[in-house]
């Protein structure tokens, strides 16, 4: 006996047989239970640090050497170079030693005790930008950058600590795929923006190919920024290509041993940076390149004119053979120029 396909009967009860295999509220988010009043630290720490900690810090082995090497390379340079902006935006309150400071000692507690040692931590621009706000800010109202800077943390501080013991981090799940993927995109899209070519400041490989870039000025009288252009984008573009080329040895028939073709896939990024360092070092030596600014001394970067280090030398002090001495480590809370209420000012840009 045929069956009709037009029949009501049959569309019907083939309906329901498709709608009988769907899962009951399929692609709905849904939110755990809160563990509101600490218990979702508690709950944290005893899947983190009281479980997996001690055999992920005896895991000593070829893959976390490589993921450390990485890591390493991912974050020193942008550390520096942000360092340096830094330092420029911020009248010296702030430079190279303190970003290199910060970025490692947050990175490693968080590293411990997140439960994602992989995560990246360092200076990006959208940061960069609010500290600009910051500075700005204190400017405005007369007090110290570094005192205002401090009570913005301390409200930052509070408001993590507040969303921690109320589980409202939970409400992350609430955020999509698409929201998440639309702000990988824009990351990716300032991270490629700043290592090719921004076309809205001077920051690029590409950029060394301006006869009036910054870089360019104060060179010896041989100095030919052409060839300093195009030796920084063969080697910013080689480390690149190196590191897929030596990630494409994974999965081919080159080499017979297993052991030879993971090691060139996991050390891919660093035998890169290694190789290209050499061509630059080496083979082309008598060329010119831009280099990271390291700072001589771990010091402070506000480097002071008077013993009382209300300015900065030597921008305050031009006519000053050196400086008396550098800004001290501790930054004082209480120096707020007498104005009792920006403490409480601090929460508002905290809050953003």
């Amino acid at each position: 006996m045929m069956c009709n396909p037009d029949d009501p009967h049959e569309k019907s009860m083939r309906i329901e047989t498709e709608n009988s295999k769907l899962v009951p509220d399929a692609g709905k988010i849904h939110l755990d239970p809160a563990k509101s009043m600490g218990r979702g630290i508690i709950s944290d720490i005893k899947t983190t640090v009281g479980t997996y900690w001690r055999s992920e810090m005896t895991n000593l082995n070829q893959k976390t050497i490589a993921v450390t090497l990485l890591l390493f390379i991912s974050v020193i340079a942008p550390t520096l170079t942000f360092g340096a902006v830094y330092g420029n935006v911020t009248g010296g309150n702030m430079g190279a030693v303190e970003t290199l400071l910060g970025t490692s000692w947050v990175g490693v507690v968080y590293s411990l005790t997140s439960g994602m040692p992989t995560c990246i931590m360092g200076s990006t621009g959208p940061l960069l930008a609010f500290t600009v706000v910051i500075f700005n800010f204190a400017e405005l109202m007369d007090v110290p950058f570094l005192t205002l800077n401090a009570w913005v943390s301390v409200w930052l501080g509070f408001f993590a600590c507040t969303a921690a013991f109320f589980d409202l981090t939970r409400l992350v799940k609430l955020a999509t795929r698409f929201t998440d993927e639309v702000f990988a995109f824009l990351i990716v899209t300032i991270f490629v923006m700043d290592a090719l070519g921004d076309p809205f400041s001077n920051v690029g490989i590409l950029r060394y190919m301006d006869p009036n870039h910054p870089s360019h000025e104060d060179q010896p009288d041989d100095y030919n920024y052409l060839a300093t252009g195009l030796l920084s984008i063969i080697l910013g573009l080689g480390t690149t290509v190196l590191t897929f080329f030596f990630r494409s040895f994974r999965y081919s028939s080159y080499f017979c041993s297993d052991i030879i073709r993971e090691s060139l896939y996991d050390f891919a990024v660093t035998l890169a940076v290694i190789t290209c360092t050499f061509f630059a070092i080496v083979v082309f030596n008598e060329i010119e390149l831009e280099s990271l600014s390291v700072p001589d001394t771990f010091e402070p970067t506000y480097a002071c004119c008077t013993e009382a280090c209300t300015t900065f030398w030597p921008d305050d002090c031009e006519d000053q053979a050196e400086a008396v001495g550098t800004r001290s480590w501790m930054v004082d809370y209480g120096d707020i120029n007498g104005k009792a209420w920006v403490p409480f000012a601090a929460a508002g840009p905290a809050a953003l």
